[in-house]
């Protein structure tokens, strides 16, 4: 016969066997003890901890000895997985580890969305006693983030919002924009292009409307034949994407400055601009939404605005704590705030029609 005090109990599950109310149940739980008896109090609490519940109104012991056996959980979006991790999302684990780290806490990678389905999820011991929270990075189908939260522990979405369903940690996209298009805009440039990737997810429309809200703000708008949209985001579509703004652009003067998704998708961007015999920084600047090493791993060095992706880890490690503890009493909504930094990849605007003979 299996140990009970390995499965882990639900409070609808206690409120059954101890046949008190599952408000009831919540209440002492949460260590509120108004209107109850001590007995009643106790008998809550040594029911739940006998059978592996993890209370969130009990204080997370921060010693090393209590805490070597809890972890945090992290999954990755479809169709990401460890061998295949984004740059954004590493920096984004670094973070959250470091964070964890200090607490003497563990991650620990539960899988990628295509590879979790519900039944797995629910199956007794799949999900290990030891993880208490568990941090989804990147947008998941809702489905499969309702699947998550009915493992009953606390969640938080980041780079993705899922508002009154579990905490989430984001970047202000309307402040990067803003970033971006004021410092090309103060370059000179005036004529805009837009290389968007990841077309299906949120963090795609968030930026591309930062772009066009910061544009429209200065009485510009993006020429949709420069406006390009991508399913995915990595230096191929940038390269793509670069490919057919050069092409379009055949009989009338190029965009001066170019607008990416991502580093990713900037430095393919730039490759191909390269081939073509652009100077980049000097006939086309090309920026992106990203706050990664991509951007200065090579030269040119990207010009970039962002969250840290580093400090929106932090974040999220901090909003788990929290809510393990017993001290987030509400879902939150966290935007970190968006920097600039100026690199090798903008100059000053120098209009070009066609592309500069190589000595």
């Amino acid at each position: 016969m299996s140990d009970p005090s390995s499965r882990r109990i639900s409070q609808a599950q206690i409120a059954k066997e101890l046949g008190y109310s599952q408000a009831l149940i919540s209440m002492a739980l949460n260590g509120r003890k108004k209107g109850m008896s001590e007995a009643t109090y106790q008998r809550i609490w040594e029911y739940a901890t006998q059978h592996g519940y993890s209370p969130r109104g009990m204080k997370l012991d921060t010693s090393s000895e209590a805490n070597s056996s809890t972890t945090i959980g992290y999954i990755l979006r479809s169709p990401l997985k460890l061998a295949n991790k984004s740059n954004f999302f590493s920096h984004i684990h670094q973070g959250l580890h470091d964070h964890l780290k200090e607490k003497k806490i563990k991650t620990i990678f539960l899988g990628s969305e295509d590879d979790i389905d519900e039944q797995s999820l629910t199956t007794p011991g799949s999900i290990p006693d030891s993880v208490r929270g568990i941090a989804i990075m990147g947008e998941v189908q809702p489905a499969f983030l309702a699947s998550v939260k009915k493992l009953d522990r606390p969640v938080v979405y980041i780079s993705a919002r899922a508002t009154g369903h579990c905490h989430s940690v984001l970047s202000n996209e309307q402040e990067s924009g803003e970033k971006l298009v004021d410092h090309l805009y103060n370059l000179g440039h005036r004529k805009f292009a837009w290389l968007g990737g990841n077309s299906s997810m949120g963090r795609y429309d968030d930026r591309s409307s930062s772009l066009n809200n910061a544009l429209r703000i200065r009485n510009l708008e993006l020429d949709p034949q420069f406006s390009k949209k991508t399913k995915g985001a990595d230096r191929k579509e940038g390269y793509d994407c670069a490919q057919e703004i050069i092409s379009a652009a055949k009989k009338e003067k190029l965009p001066t400055a170019w607008v990416c998704l991502n580093g990713l998708m900037a430095r393919g961007a730039i490759n191909c601009l390269f081939q073509k015999g652009y100077r980049v920084g000097q006939d086309v600047s090309v920026v992106a939404f990203d706050m990664t090493n991509v951007c200065t791993e090579e030269h040119p060095t990207i010009t970039g605005a962002s969250a840290h992706p580093e400090e929106m880890g932090e974040e999220a490690a901090r909003i788990l704590l929290n809510s393990i503890e017993g001290e987030a009493k509400a879902l939150l909504d966290v935007t970190i705030p968006a920097v600039m930094v100026e690199r090798e990849s903008s100059g000053s605007c120098t209009p070009v029609k066609t592309a500069r003979k190589r000595a």
